[in-house]
């Protein structure tokens, strides 16, 4: 994965919008930003606008330098699975509502990109989660999680019981509402809500993290990268990034790791982490 953004031979930038939103505004704000600086915006094939550049997802991020995602956080983690595939950086502006993954507003991104431009900014590279699946006829699949991977019961009514294996030994067993698979990156979603700890992005582990648990003895445990774990249980559905969802029923085995893939995001100069902590999660008031 590309470390560093080659900010002076920009020429072409890719978009993609929150699906069914109405960004006409936004877009026309950010296609001047970029004619300023002799760079072209281009759109997905769905883009309903006129004289304008489109293309379908796989050839928006074969020829964009880099892709611009608008919207809140759930745009930003479907463009970021994508992204890694092609090598490409992706800058999250905030359409949203809690935003904690973007970084800015549209009232901030003339600024924002006046700095990207002068090559004031930073990238950080959050590593991904490795799902492998095998289904029961032996075929074999790969997917990866920005954010998490949610086992859950498919009978709400019933408890979960959930078995997972690190090297064919039994690692841990959990019964109660279903699990957490989360990177640090989704630490701050999901996660925290059922009481996982906060990860700091960069870190290379991952965190299991049970959902009302029927055990006082069961907390969250944080992994490092290189353990890898398998995930058997009957009954349930497990869902990637909460946009893939599947039956356990349909698999022989799920294992899962932190991959050693990670996404290039742009970020502002000056951002802050642990200031975004405090500003949007209360953390340490």
């Amino acid at each position: 994965m590309q470390n560093k953004i080659d900010y002076k031979n920009i020429k072409k930038v890719g978009l993609v919008v929150r699906f069914n939103s109405n960004f006409d505004e936004e877009i026309s704000t950010l296609e001047n930003i970029l004619k300023k600086y002799n760079v072209e915006l281009l759109f997905l094939k769905n883009f309903k606008k006129p004289n304008l550049s489109h293309y379908d997802i796989d050839d928006l991020f074969k020829i964009s330098d880099f892709i611009i995602s608008l919207g809140g956080d759930g745009t930003l983690i479907s463009v970021c699975r994508k992204a890694w595939e092609y090598d490409r950086a992706v800058l999250g502006i905030h359409a949203g509502h809690l935003g904690f993954l973007t970084d800015f507003k549209m009232d901030q991104a003339e600024d924002f990109f006046q700095s990207f431009f002068c090559g004031h900014f930073k990238t950080e590279n959050p590593f991904l989660l490795s799902v492998h699946l095998k289904q029961k006829n032996g075929q074999k699949m790969k997917d990866y999680a920005f954010n998490d991977i949610i086992i859950k019961r498919e009978d709400q009514t019933s408890m979960a019981y959930i078995e997972v294996y690190h090297q064919d030994k039994k690692f841990n067993e959990y019964f109660g509402d279903g699990l957490i698979v989360s990177t640090p990156a989704g630490s701050t979603a999901y996660n925290l809500s059922a009481n996982g700890p906060i990860v700091y992005t960069l870190a290379q582990a991952f965190i299991l993290t049970p959902i009302c648990s029927h055990s006082l003895t069961q907390r969250p445990i944080v992994l490092p990268k290189g353990f890898e774990l398998e995930i058997r249980a009957k009954g349930c559905m497990f869902s990637i990034d909460g946009q893939k969802n599947y039956k356990m029923d349909d698999f022989k085995s799920i294992k899962v790791g932190l991959s050693h893939k990670s996404v290039t995001l742009i970020r502002p100069e000056n951002r802050d982490y642990f200031q975004i902590l405090k500003e949007k999660l209360n953390w340490g008031s």
